[in-house]
C-alpha cells in the first residue's frame, strides 16, 4: 500500500491551496473586467440617451417659446382691436346694446322718392340691433327658420 507522510501530505496540500488561490484570483481580476467593461457600456448608453432627450427638450423649449409669442401676440390689445375692427368693417357685426344707424336713401335707383324717406338727406333712421345666440344663427343658416 501507499504510505503517505504527513510531510507529503502537507506538501501537497500546500500545493493544492496555493493552487485554488491563484485561480480564484485569476476568476476575481475576469470577474472585475467584466464588469468594469460591462459598467463602461452602460454609461456610454445612458450618456447618448442622455444627449438624445437634451436635444429633444432643447426642441421642446424652442417650440414652446413660439407657441408663448403667438399666446402673446393673440392676447395683446392690438390684436383685439383689430380683430373688431375687422368683425365690425368687414362681417358687420356690433355689439350687444350697439345702436346701428342706417342712411335712407333720397331716391330709388330709377330716380324716383323712396317711400317713407325724409325729405332731407340728413336725416337718419335709427335702428336697434337685437341679436339672437349664435346657435339660432346657425339655425336659421341651415334650416331657414
Amino acid at each position: 500500500m501507499f504510505k503517505i507522510s504527513k510531510a507529503g501530505l502537507q506538501a501537497g496540500v500546500k500545493k493544492l491551496s496555493t493552487q485554488l488561490m491563484l485561480l480564484l484570483l485569476i476568476v476575481g481580476i475576469v470577474a472585475f473586467i467584466v464588469m468594469y467593461v460591462w459598467q463602461s457600456v452602460q454609461i456610454k448608453a445612458m450618456q447618448a440617451e442622455y444627449q438624445q432627450k437634451l436635444v429633444a427638450y432643447a426642441a421642446v423649449q424652442e417650440r414652446n417659446g413660439l407657441l408663448q409669442d403667438h399666446l402673446d401676440f393673440y392676447n395683446s390689445p392690438g390684436y383685439m382691436l383689430y380683430v373688431e375692427k375687422v368683425a365690425r368693417e368687414a362681417l358687420g357685426m356690433v355689439r350687444p346694446g350697439d345702436t346701428v344707424i342706417l342712411t335712407v336713401p333720397d331716391k330709388n335707383p330709377d330716380g324716383s322718392t323712396a317711400p317713407g324717406s325724409p325729405k332731407s338727406g340728413s336725416e337718419v333712421a335709427q335702428v336697434t340691433t337685437h341679436h339672437k345666440p349664435s346657435w339660432q344663427n346657425w339655425l336659421s343658416f341651415f334650416w331657414g327658420h
